[in-house]
């Protein structure tokens, strides 16, 4: 009970507070979509409306303050790259299959779209922004306590059964897109003790990534690690934390994970039926790209046709790339693509400046910005994660 009181209190408070200051609101909403507490406290009460409630004030809010400051900069490729996809999705679901599925893709879009908009016409400079980033890695970060406090005091590994309505593939996918952040910010802060705040949420993120079993998370850690390599300066500072990491999660990574962490690595014949399952499915996702190159089938009906092509009823293509160019047709994915790509390329140059004191905060965070950019693109190849961007 003292939980649930405690979380509609900060509900209600951030909801208030969100009406004069957008910014705060959006953090907690930030939170809130990372931690899902209804997923960790929902044994305290009915919390499924508390980001609904935190989300209408922070609009609100972001209404009353004249929408923000759309003077966005160098970040306009971006904003217009998202606004094509959902306009592009829009027209897709007005001729798709299930015509009522595509709109409900439409309106759970708006919940990532519009607080989008909040923070790219309001966040303005560091005291802005970088909240947001340790918002995203201590909520994760605490997500990976509580999996890992289940793990090693109760004996059961409820990571590889998912979390907040993901399955354990999506779960691991969420947690590799922030690792890059957690060990940027680990590098970058001046403070010990933040420092060994952001070191010990990368740890648990980490392991608990390890502990979803998830294959496709596995590559998306690799990636990520190789991509580290290429552009972290290569000073024992820096390099040092990742082999720490390297070492952490070969460490725990147990004789079972291990096996099947191999299965991701072998070729041809050797295919488990899951692996060889997915390239019949993006195969069969290619057809549909090919009789629908446009529109596609329209938002979330792919797993409505599935069973078409001889699969279970609502089965998943395994690749939100592949799902998306099905749905949406050729025009749809390549701009959800380029979200990230030109995030990516902006963010390069800045990663790729002459190391001084005075950027290397900045030359750190664009660093785990990249990384995580290519955590979610790989990983996203080998599973859907429909609503994770």
């Amino acid at each position: 009970m003292k939980g649930l009181i405690l979380i509609y209190l900060i509900t209600v408070v951030a909801a208030l507070v969100a009406l004069r200051r957008p910014k705060i609101g959006l953090y907690v909403y930030i939170c809130f979509s990372v931690l899902r507490p209804q997923s960790i406290w929902g044994w305290a009460g009915d919390l499924n409306s508390i980001s609904l409630l935190v989300g209408v004030a922070l609009l609100v809010g972001w209404g009353m303050s004249g929408f923000g400051d759309w003077q966005i900069g160098r970040g306009k490729p971006i904003v217009t790259a998202f606004l094509v996809f959902a306009g592009w999705s829009a027209l897709s679901a007005t001729q798709a299959v299930n015509t009522g599925r595509s709109f409900t893709a439409i309106v759970e879009l708006s919940k990532i779209l519009l607080p989008f908009l909040v923070g790219v016409t309001m966040l303005k400079d560091e005291k802005d922004w970088k909240p947001v980033l340790w918002t995203i890695v201590l909520a994760q970060g605490y997500v990976g306590l509580e999996m890992n406090m289940n793990y090693v005091l109760k004996g059961y590994n409820s990571a590889v059964d998912g979390f907040g309505g993901m399955d354990n593939n999506c779960f691991g996918v969420s947690l590799v897109t922030v690792f890059g952040l957690a060990i940027a910010l680990a590098m970058s802060t001046k403070k010990f003790s933040h420092r060994a705040l952001a070191a010990a949420s990368a740890a648990l993120i980490l392991h608990t990534t390890m502990l979803t079993n998830s294959r496709g998370a596995l590559m998306g850690l690799l990636a990520v690690g190789g991509t580290a390599l290429i552009i972290l300066p290569k000073r024992p500072k820096y390099l040092i934390p990742f082999v720490l990491a390297a070492v952490l999660a070969v460490r725990f990574t147990g004789p079972e994970l291990a096996a099947r962490y191999a299965s991701a690595f072998v070729s041809g014949d050797s295919l488990d039926s899951s692996a060889e399952s997915r390239l019949d499915l993006w195969a069969d996702c290619l057809r549909v790209v090919q009789s629908a190159p446009v529109l596609g089938l329209g938002p979330w009906n792919w797993r409505a046709v599935s069973s078409s092509f001889g699969w279970t009823q609502g089965k998943s293509a395994h690749s939100v790339w592949m799902e998306t160019a099905a749905e949406t047709g050729v025009p749809g994915v390549l701009a959800l693509l380029s979200i990230f790509v030109l995030a990516g390329f902006k963010v390069w140059a800045i990663s790729r400046e002459r190391l001084t004191d005075a950027n290397r905060e900045e030359k750190a965070v664009a660093a785990g910005v990249i990384l995580s950019l290519v955590g979610f693109v790989v990983s996203g190849q080998f599973v859907s994660v429909t609503g994770l961007e």
